[in-house]
């Protein structure tokens, strides 16, 4: 059997969790990318997608004006979204489980009728990965997809961990990899 021409699998709506690694290992040019990478990324999201962003350290933080949860990806919440973005320095050190584990626990709930999204941008430098990766396989449940962002990123990891979901893995070398990853 062929479907009629012309005939489109209407996409599900997703559900996307941006963890953004702002620790003081993504400074320069890394944290500038991070934050185009994943602005472009809220940027194609639809009207009926629904999205948060969640930025770590030692430290877990959120855009104030959309909330803890997941929110609607309208053009103002993408616009705040950015505004938030724009503003994140590196700082402090890198502690990624607990925001990772929020993200799992933002996408839980089994909603079949969107696909879920968790989206890990980072350098990756974390002396647990061991820990994390156990602890987030059970919860996952989830596509993931990581983004490294610089040379010296601990590509093993992020490619273990976007396994794990059957998701996929990009490596960002330089700023002018960017728009290609």
């Amino acid at each position: 059997a062929v479907p009629p021409r012309g005939a489109t699998r209407a996409a599900k709506p997703r559900d996307v969790v941006f963890v953004l690694d702002r620790s003081g290992s993504m400074g320069g040019w890394k944290m500038i990318a991070a934050r185009r990478a994943v602005a472009r990324m809220i940027d194609s999201l639809g009207g009926s997608d629904r999205f948060s962003v969640l930025a770590f350290d030692n430290r877990n933080d959120t855009c104030p004006d959309l909330g803890d949860g997941l929110t609607m990806a309208t053009a103002r919440n993408r616009y705040r979204a950015g505004e938030f973005l724009g503003k994140l320095e590196a700082r402090g050190g890198t502690e990624m489980l607990a925001p990772r584990v929020r993200g799992a626990a933002l996408l839980g709930g089994g909603y079949r009728d969107r696909a879920r999204v968790p989206v890990l941008v980072t350098a990756g430098q974390v002396g647990n990965a061991d820990q994390i990766l156990r602890q987030l396989a059970p919860t996952l449940g989830a596509r993931m997809f990581t983004v490294g962002i610089d040379r010296a990123v601990n590509e093993g990891f992020l490619r273990r961990l976007a396994a794990i979901g059957a998701g996929s893995c990009s490596i960002v070398e330089s700023e002018d990899r960017l728009d290609e990853a």
